[in-house]
């Protein structure tokens, strides 16, 4: 019987959501279901690329602004409805992905300070809401998850540089990890070879 290795996608939400044009035709609902699926089809194929002969159990934790203070976003809420509906695992080839899908805002290490709110924010003089503590929070996740379980894969999804040093900390002890990457233009001067997996946009 084939063995079966659990992995975790720790998931930059921006970057992933650019994976599917944004269609507006198509409903909200829907467009939510197609982001997720589309990006689940592209993690099964970066790890399929690395290694066509293992069976993979992954389970998906999304990092983005998810809250206004402690009121989640219309963005959240719909992905609850999302979760809350989609009940089944869904199996590509060799890679199966956990119904449940997990949020950056209750990080990894539990503890009484794990719950991280507040994390879209309105600055004075600005217009557009920022994201705070949302790379910060992915990389400790990773650097947990590393630390802890360290003969579980792990794939990052994420074009921002800010979450290389997590990703070459838990790469230096010795994880497997597949770093997903919707850009093109990795920095010459950081050595990510080996590491990196692209995306693609969907048309």
């Amino acid at each position: 019987m084939a063995t079966i290795t659990r992995t975790t996608a720790f998931i930059d939400w921006d970057t992933a959501r650019r994976v599917v044009p944004h269609d507006p035709s198509i409903g909200r609902k829907r467009l939510v279901e197609r982001e997720i699926y589309c990006l689940q089809d592209q993690i099964a194929m970066a790890l399929t690329n690395r290694s066509r002969m293992s069976y993979f159990r992954v389970s998906m934790r999304l990092y983005h602004g998810w809250y206004r203070g402690k009121t989640k976003t219309d963005e959240r809420r719909e992905l609850d409805i999302f979760c809350a509906k989609n009940r089944n695992q869904r199996v590509l080839k060799n890679v199966s992905f956990s119904p449940e899908i997990f949020f950056g805002d209750q990080l990894l290490c539990g503890g009484q300070r794990c719950a991280i709110y507040d994390t879209l924010r309105v600055r004075e003089g600005k217009f557009e809401p920022e994201q705070k503590m949302v790379d910060t929070s992915l990389i400790s996740d990773i650097l947990h998850y590393g630390h802890t379980q360290k003969k579980s894969p792990i794939v990052v999804v994420g074009d921002d540089d800010d979450l290389l040093p997590g990703v070459f900390t838990a790469d230096s002890w010795g994880c497997q990890v597949v770093l997903c990457r919707l850009r093109s233009d990795d920095n010459q001067h950081l050595k990510t070879d080996g590491l990196v997996s692209r995306l693609r946009k969907e048309p």
